[in-house]
């Protein structure tokens, strides 16, 4: 595994050391994909929700049939974030089938302002619904036929009526009018953490939108852990809108005195 020589990496609860390269055992994992991963952020060496992310990671883990010892990974991660070379960054948990445990940092993207989204088709699989699993490629192809078009990012809508889904790495809402709405986690999307604490800025209505019919609503939005939320400009070929309207700068500052409310307390 390859690394920055100035970003962490922990290996079964041991660090890597500085210049020294990651090592990892191929195990079936990371041949075919078949483990979980948790992406948290840091703020000032301060984790958002770890225990939700913990709670996901369990519930992913029981998905699959993955062992999941709650207390080591949580060990880990209050070890690793002391060893951070930036107290602001994004940190990656990943459990593999072989047993292993690997936690990395992860430098903050740059972030377009605002995003353009590329409508992408996809067909989640009912075998992980939910989970977060190693298994991303259909995730990555789609951004990158996204950015291939022009795009910042895909927009995942579903293959058989074109429901909007959300996106490969974050969620997706959209205003109508003042109100925030999300579409139904029994799509097969993710149950996204920073989503539910948009439920608590603001009333977050659930329903389900053809993509064509985005170009009736006031606005879009994507919100995850690590973008906390980034407003959208365009869906492309649907839907323009106005990135930086009243509403969508009241939720974001709304979701941004939330997270930070939400830290825990440094290691």
């Amino acid at each position: 595994m390859s690394q920055s020589p100035t970003t962490a990496v922990m290996i079964d609860g041991r660090f890597v050391a500085p210049g020294q390269e990651a090592r990892v055992v191929l195990d079936d994992g990371l041949v075919r994909g078949d483990g979980v991963f948790e992406g948290l952020r840091a703020y000032g060496g301060r984790l958002r929700t770890p225990g939700l992310h913990l709670d996901r990671m369990a519930r992913s883990c029981a998905e699959i049939d993955l062992a999941f010892d709650r207390a080591a990974v949580a060990a880990a991660l209050a070890a690793f974030i002391r060893g951070l070379s930036s107290p602001d960054c994004g940190v990656r948990v990943m459990l593999t089938r072989g047993g292993q445990c690997v936690v990395r940092e992860e430098r903050l993207p740059d972030l377009p302002a605002p995003w353009v989204l590329s409508p992408q088709r996809h067909r989640p699989t009912p075998l992980l619904s939910h989970s977060k699993t190693l298994s991303y490629a259909a995730n990555m192809q789609a951004n990158r036929r996204a950015r291939a078009a022009g795009a910042d990012e895909a927009l995942f809508v579903d293959a058989q009526d074109d429901a909007v889904l959300e996106a490969p790495t974050s969620s997706f809402v959209w205003l109508e009018g003042e109100t925030l709405v999300a579409p139904p986690l029994e799509r097969g999307i993710l149950d996204s953490i920073t989503r539910r604490l948009m439920a608590e800025v603001t009333e977050l209505a659930v329903r389900d939108r053809p993509l064509a019919a985005l170009s009736d609503a006031d606005g879009g939005m994507l919100v995850s852990t690590v973008l906390e939320s980034q407003p959208v400009a365009e869906v492309q070929g649907v839907a323009r809108w106005d990135a930086s309207g009243r509403r969508l700068d009241e939720l974001r500052r709304g979701l941004a005195d939330l997270t930070r409310a939400r830290l825990g307390a440094p290691s």
